[in-house]
């Protein structure tokens, strides 16, 4: 009974995480077995009809012209290149935008369509965008370090051009925006080529508890590129498109979890950062209070340089009303990325004992008569989780004590719980979604019961895994003071938790495996750091104070010098484990 007493709390906690944003692997399935949430990857498409057609056809005369031969040399020059790297070739000469271009369109043909399914549409607009810039750039204008960088964004985040906007979902699949959001004004602003729209977990991870991550009705099922492991959370195709060399950088979004999980299992660095920083306007909401859009790139200095385009404002629009984030938002991001400014920062990080990973073996090799099925079905989960921040924790201090940082070890006790955001979602959708809907031009569904009914008209097609989760919200009593009251203890609770966490071990970073982070709206950062035991990449997570982006480049630029632990996919070795699987066709919308 001593043992279920303590682990309760933590096996409990545990569950109401993986229902609520699939950040882990491994899921307790909802009643009945054809509706499990899948264990199993790569992951068969459904036999739906709805998937949205990607179109090559405005590439096709550029996309012939490419040899083998040039092919081969931009392999050479670009695989794994970052952002300074494709600026020294474009400013030698031996690179254009064009060239970027062109490169990652031929390799999202060749490896994504049907395939990694990271890339839901192409701008059309793209190689013009990229000639354009080029032609500038010839000329001495140059509109900063984005200049002529390909980006994909998720497709929650609303352009104003040729492409569509659409969370995925099949209601929103003929939605055009009248305008950027500010995120993209800003990224047009620096230079950048928006390559087009990545597939997301549609309507952000949030249709029902069996669909898999990575999935949307209009972008198919998007796959790991590593091995056989699940992409995670709803950034899956900004996190799969980067880590692939589909595209140089990509913008994600994050309700809790949705940047730092994708990115870590795919090797990747992602920032989730301070709310408000990046501007979340125009982006179709989750939970508006929680929401972040952030960067996701190969390397720290990439997500460095793509925050300093996101957060950087034209003069006509209106500055942050809090003076310290927009001092923040006029910051060059990569001035931050200096090991000797690391070593002026304190970490701590939360050292799970082995004692506690064997009592939780011993338990599940002779359960204790009073442990109930639930707990028994959630030890493995919790165990796992327990290996993988372990092996994290052990690999973080490793590289910080050799940059010469300073390590507080804290014990997992002292992490303050995550408030639970099953309770926050269901209300936090409805709030959010009905709120943005009225502020577009004509649009295609006026709320969520809307987008409910919309679904039941054909459900095979439009929500093929069910939508639980849309008809949980939907009944769900919001707005309310109920919920206000929700949303403000919730903020309330994690923001004096990390404060006084923060405060009392003296720390300015901390590195453990919690998501406290996401209600409070503070920053957090994830570095690659290793490989499991399977070969599924881990990422370990930094948490910041608010508007503590600093202090997590510096240290995450630290980890990552000192661990080089990233590695690219050996996409010709996963490809072929999905020759078998079922692929939807896609069809012109």
């Amino acid at each position: 009974m001593k043992f279920l007493r303590r682990i309760l709390p933590l096996a409990l906690a545990v569950i109401a995480l993986v229902l609520a944003t699939h950040a882990i692997a491994v899921a307790p399935p909802p009643e009945g077995a054809a509706r499990a949430y899948p264990t199993e990857f790569p992951l068969s498409e459904p036999d739906y009809t709805s998937k949205r057609l990607r179109d090559f056809s405005p590439f096709t005369e550029a996309l012939a012209q490419l040899s083998t031969e040039r092919r081969n040399t931009l392999d050479k020059l670009l695989l794994e290149a970052t952002i300074p790297d494709m600026q020294k070739l474009m400013a030698s000469g031996d690179l254009t935008s064009e060239d970027l271009v062109v490169y990652y369109l031929d390799r999202i043909q060749r490896y994504d369509v049907n395939q990694l399914n990271s890339v839901m549409e192409l701008n059309p607009e793209a190689l013009t965008i990229a000639r354009n810039l080029d032609a500038e750039r010839a000329e001495g204008n140059l509109w900063g370090a984005m200049h002529g960088i390909p980006v994909l964004v998720k497709d929650n985040i609303t352009t104003g051009d040729q492409m569509h906007t659409t969370a995925g979902a099949y209601a929103l699949k003929d939605w055009r925006g009248d305008r950027d959001a500010q995120l993209v004004k800003n990224l047009r602003n620096a230079g950048a080529v928006i390559l087009g729209k990545a597939n997301l977990s549609e309507w952000a991870n949030y249709v029902d508890p069996a669909m898999p991550s990575g999935f949307s009705v209009l972008g198919g099922q998007t796959r790991h590129p590593y091995g056989p492991f699940d992409p995670l959370g709803s950034s899956s195709g900004s996190a799969v498109s980067v880590a692939a060399n589909l595209t140089a950088v990509s913008v994600g979004s994050e309700t809790q979890g949705s940047i730092l999980s994708p990115a870590a299992t795919n090797d990747l660095v992602g920032l989730k950062p301070t709310h408000g920083l990046v501007s979340g306007d125009y982006v179709i909401p989750l939970v508006d209070w929680m929401d972040v859009p952030g960067p996701m790139g190969r390397t720290v200095t990439d997500v460095a340089t793509l925050l300093s385009a996101l957060t950087h404002t034209d003069e006509g629009a209106e500055e942050s009303p809090d003076p310290a984030v927009a001092r923040l938002q006029s910051e060059d991001f990569t001035r931050f990325l200096d090991v000797d400014q690391a070593k002026q920062r304190r970490v701590g990080v939360v050292v799970i004992p082995e004692a506690a990973i064997a009592e939780i073996e011993a338990a599940l090799a002779n359960p204790p008569a009073d442990m109930t099925p639930e707990i028994r079905a959630v030890l493995p989960i919790l165990l796992s989780r327990y290996k993988k921040a372990s092996q994290t924790a052990n690999a973080a201090i490793a590289a910080l004590t050799q940059q010469g940082i300073t390590v507080v070890e804290l014990d997992n006790k002292t992490v303050p719980p995550t408030p639970d955001a099953n309770a926050a979602l269901p209300p936090g959708f409805k709030a959010s979604l009905n709120a943005f809907l009225p502020t577009l031009p004509n649009p295609p569904v006026a709320a969520l019961i809307n987008v409910v009914s919309f679904n039941n008209a054909d459900p095979a097609n439009r929500v093929p895994y069910g939508q639980d989760h849309l008809t949980a919200a939907q009944r769900s009593d919001s707005p309310s003071a109920a919920y206000t009251t929700l949303r403000d203890t919730h903020q309330a609770t994690a923001r004096a938790g990390l404060d006084q966490l923060f405060a009392e071990a003296g720390i300015d970073v901390l590195i453990a495996d919690t998501q406290i982070y996401a209600p409070a709206g503070y920053p957090a950062l994830t570095v690659p750091i290793g490989f499991a035991a399977n070969g599924e990449p881990l990422g370990t997570t930094l948490i910041g104070k608010a508007l503590g982006e600093p202090d997590l480049l510096a240290v995450g630029y630290a980890i990552e010098q000192a661990t080089q632990a990233r590695q690219a996919p050996d996409l010709t070795k996963t490809l072929v484990t999905f020759t078998d699987l079922h692929h939807a066709v896609a069809k012109v919308q």
